[in-house]
């Protein structure tokens, strides 16, 4: 009975010394600074990154010149992507496609930056904590056949180009975020989260 009461109270100090360290390490974290921008305004990248500390955009901006929610198939069609047939799961339910595409139309801009990369998957539309929504993968490999696939690019130095990126919504909030919600919802799109968070508010 001893025995079961010390590997207790051993388990519940440990518990304790871990929640200790996890709350100090929370507080001691330093919050990133929030920077909000307007669009059509160009949004420098500077020394702030997404996940990589090593993926340094300074010398880059971007430019959000517009955006507009289309349906999905209309809005291949448009872009001249040819999309594959829907198939089923194992129960015969037709697979999921999005209803429709947040498009954002935006200009990179290099000025002199040799060794950063700019990432799809560190580039996302969001509506605060709600919604995130990430570029398609059938519509982007389709619409930049130059990229071979890849989610990452860059410019050479002293050019820039257009892009549209086509975001959706995952299937998991398909119901809840059907097109006519999200063309009422907040939207941004956020390019960088630490030292500085930045988003652009999308009008």
């Amino acid at each position: 009975m001893k025995k079961k009461i010390a590997i207790i109270s051993l388990s519940v100090l440990i518990f304790g010394l871990w929640l200790f360290c996890v709350i100090n390490t929370n507080i001691r974290t330093e919050k990133p600074i929030l920077k909000t921008y307007s669009m059509q305004e160009p949004v420098p990248y500077e020394s702030d990154y997404f996940r990589r500390s090593d993926n340094i955009l300074d010398g880059y901006t971007i430019t959000v010149l517009n955006a507009e929610i289309v349906p999905y198939e209309e809005y291949a069609k448009k872009h001249q992507v040819t999309l594959p047939e829907r198939g089923t799961d194992e129960l015969g339910n037709l697979l999921y496609r999005p209803e429709y595409v947040y498009d954002v139309e935006v200009q990179f801009s290099n000025t002199n930056n040799e060794e950063g990369a700019i990432d799809m998957f560190d580039t996302l539309l969001v509506n605060g904590d709600a919604l995130m929504l990430r570029a398609d993968a059938d519509l982007w490999d389709q619409m930049y056949p130059q990229l071979s696939g890849s989610y990452s690019f860059r410019l050479r130095p002293n050019t820039s180009m257009n892009f549209h990126l086509p975001f959706v919504v995952e299937s998991v909030y398909s119901e809840k975020y059907n097109m006519e919600r999200v063309k009422k919802e907040k939207m941004s799109l956020v390019i960088s989260q630490y030292p500085v968070k930045k988003s652009i508010q999308i009008n």
